[in-house]
């Protein structure tokens, strides 16, 4: 369900209507209470559920009480027995928003192939029979207290998407990725934001305190014409440099922000669409330069630049400029770490031609990860992430003694640490993320048990930005390069070959995790694990001697 909780209902009804809909079995995402704001009769409206699955779109509309129709006018009566006049019909107000619902989705989602949605709707009368109201309504699209005695709300789901389909025509399923796609839109669109800033305990506190002192550098930043930032994972490049912008575009100047990956692209492009600066990633830059579309900047953002310090990339990004990039104005953020890039070989030379252009300014705190992450992620990777402020002494790596020997084992300690996170300790399913080096489609997670795979959501390109507190998005390690969450399951590992660009994925797997970091390792790498150990204890010992 999203919202997962609720603190007040408008009815007895509602209620019992999202409690059936939070226990369904039926393979769908369920939306309670969105807000409609561009409904097509009135200045705000509202659907009281939306259902989204492979079958389509069904918006519900719930009445509780006792209902009658007079001379075509509908009337309900409550608890106290005292009789209300409703402003209009519940048919005319689910068609209202089903409307509206399809009008604007239809311009949200510009991209998307929309004849293929099958759209319909609902009435649940959860308290009355059918015959109480009347012959105004279709009987397969009324849920009433003869359906509610029978418990038969998942067949009555199904009836319904069922006869939508006959009178739209349109039955063919949608993907796993459509799906996810129209729930995003639904949630950008009609409901809020998750606020992190309100949900989050106090490591997550620490952390937001920490990145408001890095913000102190983004002055100095500024004062220069071409600056290379340097952190290793957590120290937060990312959020200064979107920061550095900000205060550029702020001043008139316009900003060309790049970063390799598509699925960061879209986090910082959703950042900062209240801004003009133009947010592209590589393979975008390229298609833009190829057609001849690129605009004209005053200054050029990397992120993630140590994944463009290839001769290729790099050859790319320096013709940006008239007279190449010594001397354009350009701010460079990216990770010293060896570990830190997917995407090519770092070139040495090139690196050291950008530092002789260029203010050059480290970033040596940590606000991120805890101390246990920094450490466990050195010792196993070599990769040094900085100093760790948050030591949270109580949250330590969770990695697991049984090395697996099977996907059955892997499936078997996944499902049983997402029960003991979300059953025993509350965690919310959104603050969990399951990273993998492989497509969902090749995962022990496409696996998993219904109850989870329902509320998994899978971020890609189409779909990274933000998800939903219900949903647990789950990623390629790759995907997920630049982005964050408070508990990560790093599974797959078999899937992995065990050399260099293994250790890089360990790297970047690692520390997505803010608090909470759980690994379940195959036995036939166990030795591989050791022996990394081993290369890294006197850089490990370095460390904690800091």
């Amino acid at each position: 369900m999203n919202p997962a909780v609720v603190y007040k209902f408008k009815s007895k009804a509602e209620k019992k209507i999202f409690q059936a809909f939070e226990k369904s079995s039926f393979d769908g995402f369920f939306f309670h209470s969105l807000n409609i704001p561009e409904h097509i009769e009135k200045q705000f409206g509202e659907a009281d559920f939306v259902i989204v699955s492979a079958h389509g779109v069904l918006i519900i509309e719930v009445k509780g009480g006792r209902i009658s129709v007079r001379n075509g006018l509908w009337y309900t009566k409550d608890a106290d027995n005292k009789t209300s006049r409703l402003k209009e019909s519940p048919l005319i107000q689910v068609q209202g928003a089903w409307e509206s619902l399809k009008g604007i989705l239809q311009k949200k989602l510009v991209d998307f192939d929309f004849k293929k949605i099958n759209f319909g709707y609902g009435l649940m009368f959860p308290d009355v029979k059918l015959g109480d109201i009347g012959v105004e309504l279709v009987e397969v699209e009324v849920f009433d207290a003869i359906n509610w005695d029978r418990r038969e709300v998942e067949k009555w789901i199904s009836r319904l998407y069922k006869h939508w389909k006959t009178k739209t025509k349109r039955d063919t399923p949608l993907s796993v990725e459509e799906v996810q796609v129209i729930c995003s839109a639904l949630r950008v669109e009609f409901d809020r934001e998750k606020s992190l800033l309100a949900e989050v305990d106090d490591n997550w506190e620490e952390m937001i305190s920490l990145t408001e002192q890095q913000y102190a550098l983004v002055d100095s930043i500024t004062a220069n014409d071409r600056v290379i930032v340097e952190g290793g994972a957590g120290t937060g490049k990312t959020l200064i440099s979107i920061r550095a912008s900000r205060i550029l575009d702020a001043s008139g100047q316009s900003v060309l922000f790049v970063c390799r990956s598509p699925v960061l692209a879209s986090f910082i492009g959703q950042n900062l669409r209240d801004t003009k600066i133009k947010v592209l990633s590589f393979d975008s830059l390229v298609q833009k330069i190829h057609h001849n579309k690129l605009d004209e900047f005053d200054y050029l953002v990397v992120d993630e630049g140590q994944d463009m310090l290839d001769i290729e990339s790099f050859d790319l990004l320096d013709g940006l400029f008239k007279d190449g990039i010594s001397t354009g104005r350009w701010y460079f953020f990216m990770d010293p770490n060896n570990q830190g890039s997917l995407y090519s070989d770092l070139d040495r030379d090139i690196l050291e031609y950008l530092k002789q252009n260029a203010f050059r300014m480290p970033l040596n705190k940590n606000c991120r990860n805890t101390r246990k992450i920094a450490e466990y992620t050195l010792l196993n990777t070599g990769g040094d992430i900085g100093y760790t402020p948050i030591e949270a002494e109580g949250l330590p790596v969770i990695w697991k003694d049984k090395f697996y020997d099977t996907q059955e084992v892997l499936l078997g300690l996944l499902e049983s640490q997402l029960e003991a996170w979300i059953d025993d300790e509350s965690v919310k399913p959104g603050d969990i993320a399951m990273l993998s080096p492989v497509d969902f489609e090749l995962s022990v997670a496409s696996r998993i048990s219904k109850r989870f795979r329902r509320k998994i959501t899978i971020i890609n390109e189409n779909f990274g930005e933000r998800w939903m507190d219900s949903q647990i998005p789950y990623s390629t390690i790759k995907n997920f390069k630049g982005l964050e969450n408070k508990y990560i399951l790093l599974i797959d590992l078999d899937r992995l070959s065990f050399d260099d660009s293994s250790k890089k994925l360990l790297y970047i797997g690692m520390t997505r995790a803010h608090s909470m970091l759980w690994i379940a390792t195959p036995s036939n790498c166990k030795a591989w694990f050791e022996q990394q150990k081993i290369s890294n204890q006197e850089a490990f010992k370095e460390y904690i001697s800091r």
